[in-house]
């Protein structure tokens, strides 16, 4: 996977850009009332996400991925953000370091253990009564079409693993099924993209243990 993005790094932005651009903003919009908040994007990418907080005044940012050249691309700019090159499994932080995490378009893509170790260390690193805020796949009898069948032609060209990865995440509901009730409790979710993406906010319940 990690070879993967090394690979896909300088055509990531151009060919995803515009198309994930709204959703960036709508994340942006839900988090406007924690300007002032710590925040870690896990498997950041290239950055885009913060890089829109931060040209909007947010400034303790934090973000992290395990491929170089996606991390080289965050970098450009000058920007003050901070950048890890870490594996978003298991970080070198300390316990509820932030008071939000970040994870997009990250779970989908990854098997079932692997997703399951992204929730639980962001829950170790989200501080009490923090947050996480992640956006992925959303597919119900809601969703367009032609948005399935798009998604579907994208995650199919991404490579074999990632797609049979895709598509056990979407069988197995997504994030609904990730998600444990005792430890995050839903706070709000938007539906964008003609209902083939969500942008769920959980709010932590219980400290790590």
């Amino acid at each position: 996977m990690k070879s993967e993005y090394d690979c896909i790094a300088k055509i990531y932005d151009t060919v995803l850009y515009l198309v994930i651009k709204p959703i960036r903003i709508a994340v942006m919009n839900v988090l406007f009332k924690y300007k002032e908040k710590s925040i870690l994007d896990l498997c950041c990418g290239t950055g885009n996400q913060l890089k829109l907080l931060s040209r909007n005044g947010f400034k303790d940012l934090h973000c992290l991925d395990i491929s170089n050249p996606m991390l080289e691309i965050a970098r450009k700019n000058g920007s003050q953000i901070k950048i890890y090159t870490e594996n978003a499994t298991k970080t070198s932080f300390e316990n509820e370091s932030f008071a939000i995490v970040l994870i997009s378009f990250a779970l989908h893509e990854k098997n079932r253990s692997t997703q399951e170790s992204f929730i639980k260390e962001a829950h170790r690193l989200i501080k009490k009564n923090g947050f996480i805020l992640i956006v992925d796949y959303y597919f119900d009898n809601k969703t367009a079409k032609l948005v399935k069948i798009g998604i579907n032609i994208i995650e199919r060209i991404a490579g074999k693993e990632h797609y049979n990865n895709f598509k056990g995440y979407i069988r197995n509901n997504g994030l609904l099924s990730l998600i444990n009730k005792d430890k995050f409790k839903l706070v709000k979710a938007h539906k964008r993209l003609f209902n083939g993406v969500i942008v769920s906010m959980y709010q932590k319940t219980m400290t790590n243990r």
